[in-house]
């Protein structure tokens, strides 16, 4: 519901207060349920208590509070089931809380249901109408970010089909173009920047950096990276609770902990795939360098076991940067995933201004990485955003002179503890580990 009463608060812009939804597994309960929620809302009565449930009903949300300021991001995570869903659409105003309260100042948009506000008969250009109407926006208003809108899909080609034909990515892309000139105070996102094409994604992405000043973020997603990179706090669900609220990376933690069958990446077939797309976007950086180089800064292409590797990284920045990362994902040939090395693990998180040249040198030690041929990409990010993403030039770890196993060495020692000398043996050395 729409809070109307005078803000003493501004910069809150989404508060929920125990907030909470009741779902039966039967149909009699649920057509009950509905009947009582019609006679609450005509006669102001109470919601049921939380212990007053039949044997078919049960707490879908139960208890979830939390503010939202403007210019923050608020991340909802947690295995399949647990309520995130259902908790975004109460916020959207899509479903109704059996309890508690949801209290919205200003505009909020919602990126839940591709459908919602579309008629599939309909073409993409009356679409976009009726959508932005649903979002509040007038025909006039309309009209005039009517070029606008239709840029930003990138679908010219397909407006006057119906939105039958449209794929879910084109569904999205039409979508995403309307609410981003609509620029709501709340914006609701679950999943659905998944179903485009990367390089839309990012451009989606690159939107939603402009809005960051002026708009409060709600997003649920498997992705771990975008959580850790795009919001400021997460919320983790766990039936149908609140099992944990904190900073990214601790409750990333606790989510994987909450159930081995947590969904992981398996290795692709092929390297190709595992590698992942490319990506560059030359209005956000420029005079792109990265090349493994030795101690001197020469360009390198094979690197002894022993010796340190380094990669050097330099770019000009065309916009303002929020939270520079930039990533090296490492494989073998194998197409086996050795390790990620990131300016996340190593450094603090620093600002870009628009113009700057950046220069980074990353520095790994010696007797790691096992011969063969490293495949890396380089990549740039403004907090989830991709910027830029490309391979590296292979590099070639030659061998040492001890042996070595598997794809990394672990330095390691061995410390003798004791030896003693059989009755009738001769006394042998204790061999180094390789």
């Amino acid at each position: 519901m729409s809070d109307k009463t005078p803000d003493t608060r501004p910069d809150i812009v989404l508060e929920a207060k125990a907030v909470g939804k009741l779902y039966a597994r039967r149909r009699s309960a649920i057509r009950r349920r509905l009947s009582q929620a019609a006679r609450r809302a005509f006669f102001n009565m109470s919601a049921p208590k939380k212990d007053n449930l039949r044997a078919t009903e049960f707490w879908a949300v139960n208890d979830v509070s939390f503010e939202l300021r403007r210019g923050e991001a608020i991340g909802i995570i947690g295995l399949n089931g647990s309520g995130k869903t259902t908790l975004l659409r109460m916020l959207a105003g899509q479903i109704l809380p059996d309890a508690g309260e949801i209290r919205v100042r200003g505009s909020s948009a919602s990126m839940i249901d591709l459908s919602a506000g579309f008629q599939t008969s309909a073409s993409g250009l009356e679409n976009i109408f009726l959508r932005a109407a649903a979002l509040g926006f007038s025909r006039a208003e309309t009209r005039r970010h009517l070029d606008e809108i239709i840029a930003f899909s990138e679908l010219e080609h397909a407006l006057d089909a119906p939105l039958a034909t449209y794929s879910s990515g084109m569904q999205m892309r039409l979508a995403f173009a309307i609410m981003a000139i609509v620029s709501p105070d709340v914006l609701l996102i679950d999943e659905v920047l998944a179903v485009g094409d990367f390089r839309f994604r990012q451009k989606c992405l690159a939107k939603i950096r402009e809005m960051r000043s002026r708009s409060a973020f709600v997003f649920v997603s498997h992705s771990m990276g975008d959580i850790r990179n795009f919001c400021d706090q997460v919320i983790v669900m766990h039936k149908g609770k609140v099992h944990f609220t904190g900073l990214p990376d601790k409750a990333i933690e606790v989510y994987e902990t909450l159930d081995s069958s947590v969904p992981t990446s398996d290795p692709a077939d092929r390297l190709a795939s595992v590698m992942g797309p490319t990506f560059t976007n030359d209005t956000a950086v420029e005079d792109v360098v990265h090349q493994w180089v030795n101690e001197k800064g020469e360009p390198v292409e094979r690197i002894g076991f022993e010796s340190p590797l380094r990669l050097r990284v330099a770019f000009r920045s065309l916009i303002d940067v929020r939270s520079l990362i930039v990533g090296i994902p490492v494989w073998n040939t194998s197409a086996q995933y050795l390790t990620g090395l990131s300016t996340q693990i190593t450094s603090d998180a620093f600002t870009v201004k628009k113009g700057e040249m950046v220069e980074l040198l990353l520095e790994v030690d010696g007797g790691v990485m096992n011969p063969g041929v490293l495949k890396s990409m380089m990549t740039i990010l403004d907090g989830p955003e991709h910027v830029y993403r490309e391979p590296n030039p292979d590099v070639v770890i030659t061998p040492p002179s001890h042996p070595t196993w598997g794809a990394v060495t672990v330095p390691h020692r061995w410390k003798l503890i004791s030896r003693q000398q059989g009755l009738n043996e001769p006394l042998h050395d204790v061999a180094n580990g390789g």
